[in-house]
């Protein structure tokens, strides 16, 4: 039986807009699909993107940028990427960075790879995202890790070395950089920042402590310290936090649920 050769730009040309990715990554609520032109608006996106981003369906953020969404700090981060992947061509690939969101920081991985058009110019940009939560499932292959994270939850408040958090699971120092990077896609340096991070931002959005004092309580080793990892990992000192965030504050707002793209 002779069968018709399919051409895919013709297969591509009949398709209706809004049934390939988008559909796809409908059915997976954990993943964040979506595309952006040269001036980083939105151009589509997958139906838990535009969710996380507070509309109510995807039509409503086209046309949108992060700006329109996010808190400034994170949105100049957000499209700073954006502005290097369009210039240079290439892709970013699985950056993880740590995002307020609710009331709490989260890990975010996201990959965006440039888009070309027919004169082989770079358009626009695909990017999909996740978040890096701590669960059950994590740990179901690697039970050490559990006891690390726990280890650090309990201790973040003191000076914690490898070789504590390799004494605390019961593993090697090379194992726990290597879990901590298989797990969560980061150092375990960077995870003990995190833990402290959160705990300085609960304060700071909920007190009125001193810098200095909330610095002491979180495990840093001064309040120049904690300025420089608040800098480096959410763009914002913690002043600037606080005054956005601060419960005390009526204009601060919260951003979306989703920390939806770095």
């Amino acid at each position: 039986m002779h069968h018709e050769t399919t051409r895919p730009e013709t297969f591509f040309a009949e398709l209706r807009p809004g049934q390939l990715l988008e559909s796809l990554f409908n059915t997976m609520p954990e993943f964040f699909f979506f595309v952006k032109d040269r001036s980083s608006r939105f151009v589509t996106a997958s139906l838990p993107f535009a969710q996380g981003l507070g509309a109510k369906d995807v039509q409503e953020i086209i046309g949108k940028t992060d700006f329109d969404y996010s808190a400034d700090f994170l949105a100049e981060a957000f499209v700073a990427d954006d502005r290097r992947v369009i210039q240079t061509g290439q892709l970013m690939s699985n950056k993880v960075e740590l995002v307020p969101s609710g009331d709490s920081l989260d890990w975010l991985s996201t990959t965006k790879v440039p888009l070309y058009g027919h004169k082989d110019d770079v358009i626009g940009l695909a990017g999909l995202s996740h978040v890096i939560l701590d669960s059950d499932a994590l740990y179901c292959n690697h039970p050490e890790m559990r006891k690390l994270v726990s280890f650090i939850q309990e201790h973040f408040r003191e000076k914690i070395t490898a070789t504590h958090l390799a004494s605390a699971a019961g593993i090697s120092v090379s194992s726990v950089e290597r879990l901590f990077r298989a797990t969560f896609g980061v150092t375990p340096l960077m995870y003990l920042r995190k833990t402290r991070l959160n705990a300085a931002c609960r304060l700071l959005r909920s007190g009125d402590q001193g810098l200095a004092t909330i610095a002491a309580t979180c495990g840093f080793r001064d309040q120049q310290g904690m300025t420089r990892a608040f800098r480096q990992e959410l763009k914002i000192t913690p002043l600037k936090y606080r005054r956005r965030f601060s419960s005390n504050n009526e204009l601060a707002t919260e951003p979306s649920s989703l920390a939806h793209e770095a």
